[in-house]
């Protein structure tokens, strides 16, 4: 079962990543994969990263102190989760839900979505207090591995979907992976247009009445 886990956690977010980059949002140094199609160098980037984040065990004095900082880092997620879901309440109207929160209207989904998203953000909030029952160290190496990694969790999305360039993106795997619903561009409407029917348009001659 904890094999499992842990395949499951070590393949899972690097498959994703890896159908996000063919579809044109990552350099193409990450859409490599060997002759398995296994995406080799997002799985060494994800090891290098894990790595760098183990060395914080040599920094912090406990490992409590670096369980919380995670913690802190999956609050971040939590929060755009659920004032995504109100947005797109509003932003995609007449989109098929399978299941939906309340018959009518908005109302359960203000009070899920707000309820939720202001618990992640207390807890957000309460992270940056050095709890007492944890043996934190220095409060300015605390402080300065909160700051930087909600930093870097947050801004490097937005720095790479803005540096992104056309070559980037695999034709077949961008076929598959549906848009952003930002991305998604308007059919120009059809104009209804009167097609004559042959049959009454034809050149008939003109009945001679007498």
């Amino acid at each position: 079962g904890v094999l499992a886990g842990v395949l499951t956690w070590v393949s899972g977010p690097s498959k994703g990543i890896f159908a996000v980059g063919r579809a044109g949002y990552l350099p193409p140094f990450f859409q490599k994969s060997n002759k398995n199609g296994v995406q080799r160098n997002i799985l060494l980037i994800q090891g290098g990263v894990v790595t760098l984040l183990a060395l914080l065990f040599v920094v912090m004095p406990s490992v409590q102190s670096f369980y919380q900082i995670l913690s802190l880092l999956y609050l971040i997620m939590y929060m755009l989760m659920f004032s995504a879901a109100i947005v797109l309440r509003y932003k995609m109207k007449g989109t098929a839900r399978p299941f939906r929160l309340g018959k009518k209207g908005n109302g359960l989904m203000w009070t899920i979505g707000t309820v939720g998203f202001c618990g992640a953000l207390l807890a957000f909030i309460l992270s940056f207090v050095p709890p007492s029952q944890i043996s934190v160290g220095s409060n300015t190496v605390w402080f300065s591995v909160l700051i930087i990694g909600c930093v870097v969790v947050v801004g490097a999305p937005f720095v790479i979907y803005a540096m992104r360039k056309p070559s980037w993106k695999d034709p077949q795997a961008a076929a598959e992976f549906a848009p952003f619903h930002w991305e998604v561009k308007a059919a120009p409407e059809t104009q209804n247009i009167p097609q004559n029917n042959p049959q009454n348009t034809g050149n008939t001659a003109p009945e001679n009445k007498q």
